[in-house]
């Protein structure tokens, strides 16, 4: 096993802390977002509508879709490494 000093120990906590904090607040706007999204759907539509011609079950499948994507990069971007830091912080002990 390698040796850990404390500074370097209390780093790595900091950054793992910092990416946990990432991680709560990009859940709660993607809970904000969900919830905006579902009840303001139809005032949101005729403004995309203009824009690009799409049709309202594309629009909600997009909208689906983008949900997916930031829920997939917030778990990839930062649960998982500050989990492994985490895990390697408790295994180098």
């Amino acid at each position: 096993m390698i040796a850990i000093d404390d500074k370097t120990r209390s780093a790595a906590m900091f950054v793992s802390s910092v990416l946990f904090r990432a991680f709560i607040l990009g859940i709660g706007l993607l809970v904000l977002g969900g919830i905006s999204g579902l009840l303001l759907v139809d005032q949101i539509y005729p403004v995309i509508s203009n824009l690009f011609d799409m049709p309202l079950p594309e629009f909600r499948a997009i909208l689906i879709s983008a949900s997916f994507l930031m829920r997939t990069l917030l778990f990839t971007l930062f649960l998982v490494p500050a989990i492994a830091i985490r895990w390697a912080l408790k295994e180098a002990k």
